[in-house]
C-alpha cells in the first residue's frame, strides 16, 4: 500500500473543485446561473438549497424529485 502525499496544488485544486460543485446563494451572479442552469425560479432554488444545502449535485436531485427540474439535458 502506498501513501501519495498530497502537495498543496492537489489540496488547491479539490479546494477549486469543491467550490465549483457549490451554490453560493449570496452570489447574485451564481444564482442567476444556477437558476439558468436547472431552468428554476430563484424561489425554487432557495427551497432546494433550504432542503439539502448548497451541494449542487443534491440540489439538481431535489429539484428533480420535486418536479421543479425543467432542464433534464443535465
Amino acid at each position: 500500500f502506498l501513501r501519495k502525499e498530497v502537495g498543496m496544488k492537489e489540496m488547491l485544486e479539490l479546494h477549486e473543485q469543491e467550490e465549483i460543485d457549490k451554490i453560493h446563494i449570496d452570489e447574485n451572479y451564481e444564482v442567476e446561473a444556477w437558476c439558468e442552469l436547472f431552468e428554476v425560479t430563484v424561489a425554487d432554488l432557495r427551497r432546494a438549497i433550504d432542503a439539502v444545502g448548497t451541494s449542487a449535485m443534491k440540489v439538481k436531485y431535489y429539484l428533480k424529485k420535486t418536479g421543479k427540474l425543467r432542464n433534464s439535458s443535465i
